[in-house]
């Protein structure tokens, strides 16, 4: 397949190539970075899921549809597993954890980057140093994390040793079979390079699930989403009218999408074998 040609318009404005890989069935960012070296890919003020506050209005508009997510996120959780250990991966500043626990969850939260584990410790949310322990959770969440991850094999053979028998991985991530994201190719906002180093479609996530020995229960589809990615891929084509056209070509993708499962992110559902 050929390769996708994106620039990082977030913040370096490097050029990056993804390159579909046959063993995962997903696109990979080229060159990736070594983990040290992908701090200066971030935003001095920090990665939007790891700020404390709004800073002007986009960043208040994504702080409110967070939280209403946050609630359909824990409502999907509490409908396909019962409540126990929760290990949030990569929780960012603690809201979904900090969710989770009001509801009832013994929640455990891991995140690398300092400025986020300080608002989890803020919070009285648990930090787990040791996320891999076998059989140690009931279930594990990924928000948007799994995408940042840079052996998707591996990483998904540690959450099934870390579940216990019959636990729950859920994977929520960005869809490059989207219609936003065939609409915006190189703009799409979604692709994120290089901080997003792997991108997926149902078909590689279902692959990769199936190889580890997860079974996909459900696949459901993320709504604000096709949103907010359509209003930064707006903004990165430094089009006129970005409101309107983001309004406009985010409801139309999940139109297009939801039926079928295929909208601009997708969550999908693992079971570890009882």
């Amino acid at each position: 397949m050929k390769p996708i040609q994106v620039i990082d318009h977030l913040v370096s404005k490097h050029a990056f190539e993804l390159t579909f890989d046959s063993k995962t069935g997903a696109w990979k960012t080229m060159p990736q970075p070594k983990e040290e070296a992908l701090e200066k890919y971030y935003p001095n003020s920090g990665y939007a899921s790891h700020q404390r506050k709004p800073k002007d209005f986009q960043s208040a508009l994504y702080f409110c549809i967070k939280a209403v997510n946050n609630y359909v996120k824990l409502k999907r959780l509490n409908s396909v597993c019962p409540k126990g250990k929760l290990l949030d991966f990569g929780a960012g500043n603690g809201a979904f954890a900090q969710q989770a626990k009001k509801h009832g969850w013994e929640v455990y939260a891991y995140e690398k980057a300092q400025n986020a584990i300080s608002q989890i410790k803020q919070k009285k949310i648990i930090l787990c140093n040791q996320p891999y322990r076998p059989n140690s959770f009931n279930a594990i969440t990924l928000w948007h994390v799994f995408e940042h991850l840079p052996n998707p094999k591996q990483e998904l053979a540690n959450f099934y040793h870390a579940l216990i028998p019959g636990g729950v991985l859920i994977l929520a991530l960005p869809n490059i079979d989207a219609w936003d994201a065939r609409h915006y190719k190189s703009l799409w906002a979604a692709y994120d390079a290089p901080r997003h180093l792997w991108h997926y479609n149902k078909t590689a996530i279902e692959q990769l699930a199936k190889d580890s020995g997860f079974t996909v229960l459900k696949t459901q589809n993320m709504f604000w989403d096709a949103y907010y990615v359509s209003l930064l891929s707006e903004q990165y084509s430094h089009s006129k009218f970005q409101w309107i056209k983001a309004l406009l070509k985010g409801t139309y993708s999940n139109l297009v999408g939801w039926r079928i499962k295929n909208t601009s992110s997708l969550t999908f559902i693992l079971k570890k074998p009882e």
